[in-house]
């Protein structure tokens, strides 16, 4: 992780050079202190007041963010949590410190479905999940180029060093570590929901970025929102990111947890293009199971 001071410095410099971002996080803070003042007087009141998103690492997890912050009266809150339970993407009590008394909090996490993590939000408020997944070829090369632009710190237990490793190693190593972590995360949360169905929702990322309108209104009838379909369009339209992971990434720094996207490419399908036919083939070996398993192909013959 960098250091406080170093932060501090690059938080300061993208703020200087791009002062429109600063403007957003603090109208953005003004209107949910002005949106939960309100909330004690019968606005904003919707069926539920928390959000809980647990999405696949690098499975569309900040898209579905984007357009839930951009619903009226709904608002990202701090998670501050202990640096080991919320690098392993697991929770605890103090991720819930700033929900508010009156107002909606929207939470996104790439949270692990363990029974101690499932009770902890459940204690404090989360009644309904939505839960984010995509292809794990895609997220094998996304999470490729995400560690080659942005490694993970060297002092990490699971550090690995992919512009060292080259490029066929490296994107080999992370179809290795999708099909054990990332297969056995999704399996998890489908064995959570079996005994409380009616409160979880799956969003697939296909089907999220192919019928966005579609998929956003499945999302606001789960937790019982009506809105107009003009609005509905209108929130989408604003939750559009630049296609840039660089810029992205710098103005994450500054905007608020809401409006903050990492946003790559988003594109569908990347992997039968950046895959090499023997990264293929071992994807095929790890993957294939499970990816008829949840329904991203009906066979191996691919």
């Amino acid at each position: 992780m960098r250091k406080p001071i170093v932060k501090l410095i690059s938080k300061s410099l993208i703020a200087l050079y791009h002062p429109g971002l600063l403007f957003q996080r603090f109208w953005y803070n003004v209107r949910m202190i002005v949106s939960d003042f309100l909330y004690r007087f019968g606005y904003f009141n919707y069926p539920e007041r928390v959000y809980f998103i647990a999405g696949m690492a690098l499975g569309g997890t900040t898209l579905v963010k984007n357009l839930m912050a951009r619903i009226p009266g709904i608002y990202t809150r701090k998670m501050p949590m202990p640096s080991h339970i919320k690098y392993n993407q697991d929770f605890c009590d103090s991720g819930f410190k700033y929900m508010p008394k009156y107002g909606n909090a929207l939470y996104k996490t790439h949270l692990n479905p363990s029974k101690e993590n499932v009770a902890c939000i459940k204690r404090n408020g989360v009644r309904k999940i939505l839960v984010v997944y995509r292809d794990f070829r895609d997220v094998a090369v996304s999470r490729y180029y995400r560690l080659v632009e942005f490694p993970k710190p060297k002092e990490a237990f699971d550090f690995v060093d992919y512009k060292a490793l080259g490029r066929e190693k490296a994107l080999t190593h992370s179809v290795e570590i999708v099909s054990g972590e990332f297969v056995d995360w999704l399996r998890g949360w489908k064995a959570a929901a079996k005994s409380d169905p009616d409160n979880y929702l799956f969003v697939r990322f296909k089907e999220l970025k192919s019928d966005t309108f579609e998929m956003f209104k499945k999302i606001l009838d789960f937790y019982g929102l009506k809105f107009t379909d003009d609005e509905v369009k209108g929130m989408i339209g604003k939750a559009k990111a630049r296609p840039d992971a660089k810029l992205n990434m710098m103005a994450a720094e500054i905007l608020p947890d809401g409006y903050a996207t990492n946003l790559r490419s988003g594109k569908i399908g990347t992997w039968k293009n950046e895959m090499s036919d023997t990264q293929k083939q071992r994807a095929k070996e790890l993957l294939g199971e499970a990816l008829i398993e949840f329904g991203f192909e009906k066979d191996l013959n691919w």
